[in-house]
């Protein structure tokens, strides 16, 4: 395959991850938050950073997270571009699918780090799951073709 099918699709598995993740974060922001937890933080760490973790740990890996390194493993594993660009691809993708569905999110205000929660919890999980996917890619390919 040519290096513009393998970007398209990994782009097209961004948008995938983007169209499931609306759903998938219906659920995942359903989860109550209980009272002890922000309590806690409150009392150590300040009742905003309750409020991230919650969103990051919570809401958004189990929402996008998941997901999103599920589809870049399967992507870097099996296009044929160097690991970190099919990840950014992916990325692109995902996150170009977001803000053109839903453009609001540009113009809000406010809680900056809630905002950023989304990305940031997609940056990690599909750059980790992409390296991941690119060694055990070297690794098959060590075992399959010994010299």
């Amino acid at each position: 395959m040519n290096q513009t099918l393998n970007a398209f699709i990994s782009m097209a598995a961004g948008s995938m991850v983007a169209l499931i993740s609306s759903w998938l974060l219906g659920y995942t922001a359903a989860i109550p938050m209980p009272t002890a937890w922000l309590d806690w933080f409150n009392g150590s760490l300040g009742g905003y950073a309750g409020l991230v973790a919650w969103e990051m740990l919570v809401v958004q890996f189990p929402g996008v997270g998941l997901l999103a390194a599920c589809i870049a493993f399967l992507v870097v594993r099996y296009v044929a571009l160097p690991w970190w660009q099919a990840c950014l691809f992916i990325i692109a993708g995902e996150l170009g699918t977001v803000f053109l569905l839903s453009p609001q999110i540009i113009s809000l205000g406010g809680l900056l780090l809630l905002q950023h929660a989304h990305e940031t919890v997609l940056i990690i999980c599909v750059l980790i799951a992409g390296y991941v996917s690119a060694r055990h890619k070297a690794v098959v390919q060590r075992v399959s073709n010994p010299r």
